[in-house]
């Protein structure tokens, strides 16, 4: 399907909605909306939202969870040319509060309650410390000072004419995506109506996504890879979308088997905690057909894994807030497994990338690990009311991302981690990912991450962070023993910390390895973890 790169991501919606507009777009628990049912709603509450005096520019910030209401809302946002602020629905009071002050928003669009956290008593709370919210859109019920019923303004705008501004889709922002903000404040990448739905239309790359897949929406919407992946993408293909609020492994089986689900666009966790689910044979999961993965490197043999087991041709990609909501490096479809399973792609259309010295910046010849740096139509405009972040980020024309790479014969590109996940023992360089690769493989291993712990001596210890198969007991020894012959001795965890889970950022898709509360966090401080007496 040829879909026009000149369009904004309103328009994306209405073009659907005029080629396919009894078509199912999305399922949400009991409720279905076609195409044109969708479209209409976000022009009722675009015209709703205009009398509220909101204009091209102007930020919105967007709090809830996947819903049909959220879908909704996007699309009357960019209709209207707002500026949406990303505000995740895990994110609670002070989290939030950075991002409404740091974009400026306008007005905000909520939830009543979800998950027993009330957003409107958070959001009515901070309103004293926001001068420029004005307006609140509530999807529920309740009441207070500016605040509007997101049914409400639907029937108000209902039937009306509505004239949408004009819009450069190279120039206006269509949203800002906050990074994580695991080692500082979150930074809002400023992303155009053009990067966001050309990023849209990579994904398809990687599995041959069409119009007649059906996709499910597990990932969190307000994350680059849920918004490109899952927001935009099936709109721009005419698919049809089914929603998942919350992920857990058997609500995902019943929703695939139920709605013939083709299509699973997740983190390497969620298929991991599918594969080891008891009940997963109980359903027909034969639709499912493809999936892509990313938040994390996939360990050793889940791809294969997952193609054995599910049946399910899996592939991995690179992408980032930065190059948001899409991505910049993917394994064409199809590839074999061998690829698959090596490397995270190639460079997509019209994108440069070098591997750099991180010291030096200067470039490195083939097989060498450095820094991934890149150029394209898809790197951020910047950080919004951050231009010293912005200078840091992009040097000379090139985005720098503190991932670690090497490219390959074929230019293929081979992720090792990031900059900072790099072990400093004893002057020894470890990289993490050729140890979790190894360990990962021990039979009685369901999840590995690699870190530092602090060494008085060596400067760095290297601790195996490992959540063991169901009822497995393992030790350091063990480990240890497992991994000898296999890689230098120097490289050979000092120290093990069993786990039950792993600190996910909010969203559940990316490890918290570095940010408050993260893996490296908690592997130094917990005083059970076994260490190796040399």
């Amino acid at each position: 399907m040829e879909i026009p790169s000149a369009l904004s991501l309103g328009e994306v919606l209405e073009t659907a909605a005029r080629a396919a507009p009894h078509k199912v777009a999305v399922v949400d628990g009991e409720r279905r909306k076609t195409f044109q049912e969708l479209d209409e709603m976000a022009t009722a509450l675009a015209v709703s939202l205009q009398d509220l005096g909101l204009r091209k520019g102007d930020p919105v910030a967007v709090y809830m969870k996947s819903s049909i209401e959220f879908i909704v809302s996007f699309y009357a946002l960019e209709k209207l040319g707002l500026i949406v602020a990303w505000v995740n629905p895990n994110y609670r009071r002070a989290e939030a509060e950075f991002i409404l002050r740091n974009s400026g928003a306008k007005a905000i669009i909520i939830e009543g309650e979800w998950e027993g956290y009330d957003y409107l008593d958070a959001v009515t709370g901070m309103r004293k410390t926001l001068p420029a919210l004005q307006h609140t859109i509530l999807v529920g019920e309740g009441e207070g000072e500016g605040v509007y019923r997101f049914h409400d303004l639907l029937a108000q705008g209902r039937d009306r004419s509505f004239s949408p501004p004009t819009l450069n889709t190279h120039e206006d922002l269509s949203m800002l995506i906050y990074t994580s903000g695991t080692t500082g404040r979150p930074k809002g990448a400023m992303i155009t109506h053009y990067q966001a739905v050309n990023a849209g239309r990579q994904y398809s790359l990687g599995v041959h996504a069409t119009s007649d897949d059906v996709f499910i929406g597990l990932l969190p919407m307000s994350h680059s890879y849920g918004c490109g992946a899952i927001l935009i993408q099936p709109m721009l293909l005419r698919s049809t979308l089914v929603l998942m609020d919350k992920f857990d492994p058997e609500g995902a089986f019943h929703l695939i088997e139920k709605e013939k689900v083709t299509l699973q666009l997740a983190a390497p966790a969620h298929y991991i905690l599918e594969l080891n689910h008891p009940k997963r044979n109980r359903y027909d999961l034969s639709s499912l057909r493809a999936g892509m993965i990313a938040g994390q490197i996939a360990p050793e043999g889940l791809i294969r894994r997952v193609e054995k087991e599910m049946g399910v041709y899996l592939t991995s990609f690179w992408g980032a807030s930065e190059v948001g909501p899409g991505l910049g490096i993917v394994c064409p479809y199809p590839s074999p497994l061998e690829i698959r399973e090596s490397y995270v792609g190639k460079a997509i259309a019209d994108t440069k990338v070098r591997v750099v010295d991180p010291a030096s910046r200067k470039e490195l010849p083939e097989g060498e690990i450095g820094e991934l740096t890149l150029q394209g139509w898809h790197v951020l405009k910047g950080y919004w009311n951050n231009p010293e972040e912005t200078k840091k980020q992009i040097v000379n024309g090139w985005l720098h991302m503190g991932d670690l790479v090497s490219r390959e014969k074929g230019d293929y590109f081979k992720i090792y981690g990031r900059t900072k996940d790099l072990i400093n023992r004893g002057g020894f360089k470890i990289y993490p990912y050729e140890l979790e690769s190894l360990i990962v493989t021990h039979p009685k291993v369901q999840e590995v991450s690699v870190v530092a712990t602090p060494n008085p001596v060596l400067g760095e210890s290297i601790c195996a962070c490992v959540i063991p198969k169901e009822k497995q007991s393992l030790g350091l020894k063990e480990v240890r023993d497992f991994l000898k012959g296999r890689i230098a001795g120097y490289k050979l965890p000092d120290e093990l910390c069993i786990m039950e889970e792993f600190p996910r950022l909010s969203g559940g898709v990316k490890l918290n390895k570095f940010g408050r509360g993260g893996l490296a966090e908690l592997a130094a401080i917990d005083k059970g973890r076994e260490k190796h007496r040399s």
